[in-house]
């Protein structure tokens, strides 16, 4: 694996669009799909309401509003209140040091923000359980819940709030930080632009296919895929790209030594 030709792609850009999926957020410690670590961190939910991951758990609407803050309230605590970046999370960090960066992430814990980087360049396109939003359906605005304990209530109509992520019927996407990532591809189109791809897979298509269009119609700008076959990418793009075919750990692991 030619580790020592990303870094000099990575050192070489003037600016890089990372994008990160659901592997990224296994690597950072947020596996949603793992059964043996929920039950045994969640034993109780287990037994009471038949779930069995946390995919499982945020897709169980329950009898009331007051078992689904508390339950949500457990997971916003452990994964995001408590946040620690793990080693993928710094390694990357250092590597975005000094670039001029924008982050595409299917990952809703809020850790990048936590770790430190900019929320000015990040977009959340699944959304971010640390918000919350109206249940009426109106868009009433985002709010923190980071501080809220018990069921929280809308400011304007006294409807219950809900986490603003696409498992509810109300989501909405971020507009503002969709703009943001626009304006920077766009200021960006000239230059020599990294696509770093970390984890994305079928279930966060968006930044998949339409990042790969990008890099295919910009002759300056390359991509870089952690864990894609080369064989995996568009032939077009197979030329100008690099792809590893590994965990998401392990490439960024190799990439900070």
């Amino acid at each position: 694996m030619d580790f020592e030709k990303a870094k000099k792609l990575i050192n070489d850009a003037d600016c890089i669009l990372v994008t990160a999926g659901n592997k990224f957020a296994i690597a950072d410690g947020l596996d949603m799909l793992d059964e043996a670590s929920f039950k045994v961190q969640y034993p109780d939910l287990v037994e009471k309401y038949d779930v069995h991951t946390i995919g499982d758990a945020l897709d169980k609407k329950l009898p009331s509003w007051p078992e689904q803050w508390a339950m949500w309230r457990r997971f916003i605590d452990d994964y995001s209140v408590n946040y620690q970046p793990s080693d993928a999370m710094l390694q990357l960090k250092q590597l975005l040091t000094g670039k001029d960066y924008f982050i595409a992430t299917s990952y809703f814990t809020h850790a990048f923000e936590n770790a430190g980087f900019d929320h000015k360049k990040i977009f959340n396109i699944f959304g971010d359980w640390t918000t919350m939003a109206c249940s009426s359906g109106v868009n009433h605005g985002l709010k923190s819940d980071l501080a809220i304990q018990g069921v929280p209530k809308c400011e304007i109509c006294n409807s219950e709030m809900e986490i603003h992520m696409p498992l509810t019927e109300h989501f909405y996407p971020d507009t503002d930080a969709n703009t943001r990532m626009r304006i920077f591809i766009t200021n960006n189109e000239d230059k020599k632009m990294l696509v770093l791809e970390l984890g994305v897979d079928e279930t966060s298509p968006q930044l998949l296919d339409p990042i790969a269009h990008l890099v295919m119609q910009f002759d300056s700008w390359k991509y870089i895929a952690a864990d894609l076959a080369s064989d995996e990418l568009p032939e077009k793009l197979q030329e100008k790209a690099l792809a590893f075919n590994t965990n998401v750990a392990n490439f960024l692991k190799e990439l900070s030594e």
